[in-house]
């Protein structure tokens, strides 16, 4: 039997972290170790884990999580949302705190080091075919943050043992590994909620703008496909589903699923204002692909255990 592979999570109790460090946690190929700065928060199925108590801003904290590790997968950044704007200090410590890491996961001879960004780095630019080579046109204070991190790291990490891969994520939703009240903020899981709560779906934003949505699953399998491949990987691929919906698809997805599995008929509520000719694009994930990782898609599965747990969080849809 092959020896396993040491994997530290930071940012393991995040919405995406939780959803990886639970899957790693659970693979026979893997060790899975989480930083936390508190052991408190975290479910029975993490004590099958090896775990780091403290801060990643102090050395001697980054020092020992990273003892023996084969791969980090930095998630210990803020996730975007559109309620809540970072401020510029919070992003620049988020930069600094990226460069600390990889530079002392090179200096502990790490294989490989994995860094989630995101498809803002895009911005303005998100029209067309969409790809690694398409031109980064950041339009928010988040957007440029990624893309400082992703330079910095590919940079520093030029020329050494460490292969280093930065993942542009797109949207993703799923149910959480470990609860947080702020996902409910998040798009699809908004939607899943309204149903439940109140038998309708409004949407905020006009129904022609698009979306690529991503199941977690399938954001999980190919960052465990990264985690575990033998190829020799470096420089920045994009993942996502390869699919553009419209908001008003994408709650027609989820008024459909709520009917099925819920018995809930919902009403669609839709902003009087709409977009007359919307810019398209398709986000291609081909070099994913071409690397010989698969990405699957259980999208309508992942709406599905969703719904199933708005309404276990909020209840049967009042009479």
């Amino acid at each position: 039997m092959a020896a396993r592979r040491r994997v530290l999570i930071t940012g393991a109790t995040g919405h995406l972290g939780g959803r990886l460090f639970r899957s790693l946690v659970a693979h026979e190929s893997v060790l899975a170790r989480a930083l936390v700065r508190t052991p408190q928060v975290l479910p029975a199925w993490a004590q099958n884990s090896e775990l780091c108590v403290g801060d990643l801003v102090d050395p001697r904290v980054r020092a020992s999580a990273l003892q023996d590790v084969d791969c980090v997968v930095h998630l210990a950044t803020r996730g975007y949302s559109a309620t809540i704007s970072p401020t510029r200090e919070e992003l620049s410590k988020e930069e600094a705190l990226a460069l600390a890491l990889v530079n002392d996961a090179i200096k502990a001879r790490v294989s490989r080091f994995i860094y989630v960004s995101s498809v803002h780095v895009y911005g303005d630019s998100l029209m067309g075919e969409v790809d690694e080579s398409s031109k980064t046109a950041p339009n928010t204070p988040y957007g440029h943050s990624r893309k400082e991190i992703e330079a910095t790291l590919l940079n520093q990490a030029d020329s050494t043992c460490t292969d280093t891969i930065v993942v542009r994520l797109t949207n993703s939703f799923g149910t959480p590994a470990i609860q947080r009240d702020e996902t409910w903020n998040l798009l699809m899981h908004d939607l899943c909620r309204q149903v439940v709560s109140s038998g309708s779906i409004t949407l905020r934003s006009d129904g022609q703008m698009l979306r690529d949505t991503m199941a977690m699953r399938d954001v999980e399998d190919v960052l465990t496909q990264l985690i575990l491949t033998s190829t020799t990987m470096q420089g920045t691929y994009l993942l996502a589903s390869g699919r553009t919906s419209k908001l008003s698809e994408l709650a027609e997805l989820v008024r459909q699923h709520a009917r099925e599995i819920l018995g809930i008929n919902a009403q669609i509520v839709m902003p009087m204002n709409s977009m007359s000719s919307p810019v398209s694009f398709v986000l291609n994930p081909s070099k994913l692909r071409k690397a010989g990782i698969s990405i699957s898609d259980h999208r309508d599965d992942e709406v599905r255990d969703l719904l199933l747990y708005a309404r276990q969080t909020f209840g049967e849809v009042p009479a």
